[in-house]
C-alpha cells in the first residue's frame, strides 16, 4: 500500500462494508454510472486489488468535493485516499489523456488552458495590465519532484 494508505488500520475499513454513506453522498456517483468511492477504497485496501484499482479509469471521476469525507461517520478521509490512489495510478501511467494534455500545456506555458490573444486585447480594452507569464521552470521543477516529468514525457 502507498504511504498515505498506511496511516489507517485495515480493520477501520470493515465499518465501510455496511455503511456506504460516502457513495450515497457523492454527487458524481449519482450521475456517473459505475463510480463508487466506497468500492474503490474497499477494493484497494480490504480486498488487495491494488493493481486493478490503480488501472481503473473510474478513479478519475472523483470531483474532490469532499462530500463523502464530510458525511463519513467513521472519520475516514475518503477524498484524500482517492486522491492518493490517483497519484499512485498516475505514477504507474494511468492518467487521462485530457489531464496529461493540460499538465503538459502547464509545463510549457504555465497555464492549464491556453491564453488567447483575445484575452490580452480584452484586458487592454478594460484598462487591465497584461497577464503575467508564469515561470515554467518552477512548474517543471515541481513536476519533476512529483515524478511527473517522465509520465508527461517532458523534455
Amino acid at each position: 500500500m502507498g504511504k498515505a494508505l498506511d496511516l489507517f488500520e485495515k480493520e477501520e475499513f470493515y465499518k465501510c462494508l455496511q455503511c456506504a454513506i460516502c457513495t450515497g453522498s457523492c454527487p458524481v456517483a449519482r450521475v456517473v454510472e459505475g463510480f463508487n468511492p466506497r468500492e474503490i477504497i474497499l477494493r484497494y485496501i480490504l480486498y488487495g486489488e491494488e493493481d486493478e484499482v490503480l488501472g481503473m479509469k473510474e478513479i478519475w471521476n472523483c470531483a474532490t468535493c469532499h462530500a463523502c469525507q464530510e458525511r463519513c461517520p467513521h472519520n475516514i478521509t475518503i477524498s484524500g485516499l482517492l486522491t492518493h490512489i490517483q497519484n499512485l495510478a498516475a505514477k504507474k501511467g494511468n492518467l487521462p489523456d485530457t489531464m496529461k494534455a493540460a499538465m503538459t500545456l502547464m509545463a510549457e506555458t504555465g497555464w492549464s488552458i491556453q491564453a488567447t490573444p483575445r484575452s490580452d486585447r480584452v484586458r487592454t480594452e478594460l484598462g487591465l495590465a497584461p497577464l503575467k507569464r508564469p515561470d515554467t521552470a518552477e512548474i517543471r521543477k515541481i513536476f519533476k519532484e512529483a515524478g511527473l516529468d517522465e509520465i508527461l514525457d517532458l523534455k
